[in-house]
Formats: structure tokens, sequence, C-alpha cells
């Protein structure tokens, strides 16, 4: 859904495309992988403490964790206060009594929370591509949930089908960089974002911006709204939350990555004919006026009769109206490229 006729022109200039990670490269319903303990914890608590805080909260990460306790039929502490969302780096609150701290390692180095014994397993989970979530309580870092979140089976196809139309593509993501630069490499994306805090996503845009390229922005969440703002194009997913589509000037509704390939595809073909349909309306006026005019006729004798200057225009008409409706055979060669 392409909001207004100045933005179908503007996607064809598109040279930069920054694409966040979450529910627009992947499928965005990460599932619970792996779970590590320090000191003999229990699993099952881990998960209980980790769903409590983050059931309030609607990160993605947090229907992972409420989807892994109900397979392991646990019931969430009902006892929760406090609860504070720190956006960008995870929750806290205060559960059954015990204040708890749950998120990034980012996190933990700012409360002034150690690792431990945990440090390693932590490494071993970024470094397969998952997310973390970081369980501490009471100050002591008691287990590590790792989460991962499929790949959208487009979204290879379609960066490198960018890549081919010459344009660049970034990836943005708030997640650790291992886990951004792992996921990066399985899609084919070179540049990387990583660690970016919500409000710091449309300034990642200017900075492509101020490279001189024409950029457009790709996101789905409340936090990507300023970036998509900040875009020459900005354009949100369908199954994205309405701030984002509210901000957004192309919607995609199936939130199919391959779709921007098709917008951008469209609006190549749409201002080529535009160019093509500009020269033959044209042509005439340029070509027939002055003969009807007798220009031609002190050195030739040649006059165009008005009967003859009429069918000529509907001439120019009838080419005008047939190459727009020649557009349809875009969709038809996007169909045998398999864009769909």
């Amino acid at each position: 859904l392409i909001k207004d006729a100045p933005t179908l022109e503007q996607m064809s200039k598109i040279q930069a495309i920054v694409l966040d990670k979450t529910g627009t490269l992947t499928e965005g319903k990460p599932k619970v992988t792996d779970i590590a303990t320090a000191d003999g914890y229990d699993s099952g608590e881990a998960l209980r403490f980790v769903g409590a805080a983050e059931a309030k909260s609607s990160h993605p990460l947090a229907g992972a964790v409420l989807d892994e306790l109900k397979k392991r039929s646990l019931t969430l502490p009902e006892s929760v206060e406090k609860f504070e969302n720190l956006s960008g780096l995870g929750v806290k609150a205060v559960v059954e009594g015990k204040h708890v701290l749950i998120g990034t390692t980012k996190l933990m180095k700012e409360s002034d929370v150690s690792l431990g014994a945990l440090e390693q397993k932590i490494n071993e989970f970024l470094e397969r591509g998952e997310t973390i979530m970081i369980l501490a309580v009471d100050g002591t870092v008691k287990a590590v949930i790792g989460a991962a979140d499929p790949i959208k089976p487009n979204a290879v196809q379609a960066v490198e089908r960018f890549k081919k139309l010459g344009i660049e593509i970034a990836m943005i993501t708030g997640d650790n960089k291992l886990t951004a630069e792992k996921v990066a490499s399985q899609i084919g994306i070179e540049r990387v974002f990583a660690e970016v805090m919500p409000e710091d996503k449309a300034s990642y845009v200017k900075k492509l911006q101020q490279e001189g390229k024409f950029t457009a922005m790709v996101g789905d969440g409340v936090n990507d709204a300023p970036a998509l703002a900040q875009a020459d194009v900005g354009i949100a997913i369908g199954a994205g939350t309405d701030v984002a589509i509210e901000t957004a000037k192309v919607v995609l509704m199936k939130s199919d990555p391959l779709d921007i390939l098709r917008a951008i595809t469209l609006s190549k073909a749409t201002v080529r004919k535009m160019k093509q349909n500009l020269f033959w309306a044209s042509i005439y006026n340029v070509l027939a006026i002055p003969v009807a005019g007798g220009i031609l006729y002190p050195s030739f004798g040649i006059m165009l009769r008005p009967e003859f200057a009429a069918l000529l225009m509907s001439m120019s008409s009838i080419i005008v109206a047939t190459n727009a409706v020649l557009l349809r055979r875009v969709e038809s060669e996007m169909k045998e490229e398999s864009f769909f």
C-alpha cells in the first residue's frame, strides 16, 4: 500500500535500505532454545521469574518465555510489583519479594552485576545467534535464557535481489553485536548496526543520508517510528504497530521482504512509463502544431488539415494509454521471477 503519488516516484530513487531485524527479516516469533543456570538454580524457577516480569512487557521475547512456561505446565508467580520497562535493555520488577533484573549484558554492566560463572555460556549463546535474557535475582546472576527467532523464508532472496539492483542493505537491531552479526551473515548482509537504542535508530538512518544516499527504513514497532519518519521513504510491516503504520509512507500488507522489491520494481517501471508518455504526449505538440500553423506551407505547400490534426492527436493519446497499460507486463514478469 503506497499512500501517495510522490512516494510512488520516490521509491524508484532508493539507494540504501535499513532493515530492522525483528519482525522484518525474522518472523518476530522467537522460541526459547537454551537455558543455563548458576549454582544449581532451578531452570523452571528461572522461567517463572522471567515470565512474571516479561508478562507486563510487549516485547516478542515475552511471548517466547510464556510459551515455554505453558509447554512445561509452569505457573506464573502472583506477586509482581514495581515493574519498569528499561527501553532497549530489559525490565526490572519485584517478584515474590525479590528484586529481579532481566535483560542484556549491557544492562548487567550498567547495574554493576557480575556475569560470574555464566559468562562463558552467555558468549556461547550469542555466538550461535541467539537473543539472550539474563536473570539476576537480588543482584546475583542466576540464569540466562537463549531464544532464536526464525529468519523469514524470503529474506535471503530479497537481499540478493537488492544487491543486484545496486541497493545497499543495512540491518539495525538492539541485539548484542555477536547475535546481530551471526544473523546478518546468514542473510547475506554486511553492514550491521547492533546494540542500537530505540531512540537512536533515526540517527543511523540519518548517517546513511549524510553519505548522500536516498534511504528507506523498514520496521514494524513503536520504536521504529522516529526512524521511519527520518527516512526518505518509511516502509512499515503490515503486521506491525499502529504507530509504525501511521508514520510510514508504504505499508507491506503481507509482511514479506520481497514486497519491498516488488514496490521498488513497480515504482521504477511507473516512472519510466511516465517519462515515455511525456515524450509521446509532447512530440505531437512539438511537431504537429507548427505544421498546422502553416510553417511548411511557404516552402513546400504542405498544410495540416483539421481532420488530420485531430487524428494525429487521437493517435498520440492511444499510444500514451497503450504504453501505460503495458505496466501489467511488469507484474507478470515479477511472477515469472518468483517475486510472490
